[in-house]
């Protein structure tokens, strides 16, 4: 097979992943890989392969994308000049390793990908290696750090141009806005990366700000609205099998109907999402979900002793 093939399916299938057609990506990716009788291990080969990875993180896989790129690493591993394919394959593992609760190995592998990306000039990679970076540091709820790398993944879009970076950047300085209850504030940033999102026609990406909005519309008391749009969300993601997503969202619903006093519902959208948390093997939401659930049974008891009084 011409050594161009590949690599232009895995231009192809980058592309297509930033605007979350995952089936069509996983099209390209598994042909493109099949039709090889030597896979090799060439920078663009590599690149369909660290690709595939993500797929399966992105349905949840996770601990399955690890085994995949430890298998693939020790049968033919990236040659030494090939700097994008050892960036790439520090920045997935480390973003793995992340969503799993490693947090320690996930940020050293990820500044390991992160330098020699700067080091380069590698402008648009360096901004995926933050993009995870970022992300880690949300999860551990480290929300100032998490700000400052958006920050420079923003800054950084202005020089790069499109659409991606910048409004991947608005989401997350906008959901780290909202975790810390500053719902005014972090609407403008999340309505201005949601038209990026839906000019360029990324389905899945506008369900995740929709989620966000969400959130926010409950912090200022608009149930309504918040529901609305956590079911739109909701009916994507379950479409799209983005089971780590789904199961944030359907804790939120939860969270509405806490707030609403109807905390039967509350607990079996709770345990819904924390069954999932535990498929996916997500430490930090199987915290939150049993944390949740517990409280919404004490709230029950409450309720049901001051009736009795």
């Amino acid at each position: 097979m011409p050594t161009s093939l590949p690599k232009e399916r895995c231009e192809r299938a980058r592309d297509q992943l930033r605007r979350s057609d995952t089936a069509g990506v996983a099209r390209l990716v598994e042909d493109g890989l099949g039709r090889l009788d030597d896979p090799g291990n060439s920078c663009a080969v590599w690149g369909l392969r660290l690709i595939r990875a993500d797929l399966m993180r992105f349905h949840g896989n996770t601990q399955e994308a690890l085994e995949y790129l430890d298998g693939q690493e020790k049968l033919c591993p990236p040659t030494g000049d090939d700097l994008e394919s050892l960036i790439g394959l520090k920045k997935t593992r480390g973003y793995c390793l992340g969503l799993l609760g490693r947090y320690a190995l996930s940020h050293d592998l990820i500044q390991q990908a992160e330098r020699p990306a700067s080091n380069a000039g590698m402008r648009e990679l360096q901004c995926e290696v933050r993009q995870c970076q970022a992300m880690i540091y949300y999860l551990e709820e480290d929300y100032a750090s998490s700000d400052r790398v958006f920050r420079l993944i923003l800054a950084a879009s202005a020089e790069l141009g499109g659409w991606y970076f910048r409004a991947n950047a608005l989401w997350g300085i906008g959901k780290n806005l909202m975790i810390q209850g500053h719902h005014r504030e972090a609407l403008p940033r999340l309505e201005d990366s949601l038209a990026l999102f839906e000019s360029a026609g990324v389905r899945i990406s506008m369900a995740i700000v929709w989620s966000e909005m969400a959130v926010c519309y409950l912090g200022l008391g608009d149930h309504r609205r918040s529901m609305e749009l956590f079911e739109s969300a909701l009916h994507i993601q379950q479409e799209a099998g983005m089971v780590r997503s789904y199961q944030v969202v359907l804790a939120h619903i939860g969270n509405v109907y806490l707030q609403r006093g109807d905390y039967l519902r509350a607990i079996d959208h709770y345990r819904r999402a924390l069954e999932l948390a535990r498929q996916i093997q997500d430490p930090t939401s199987i915290e939150k979900w049993s944390h949740n659930i517990r409280l919404a049974y004490k709230r029950l008891r409450e309720s049901i002793e001051s009736l009795a009084l």
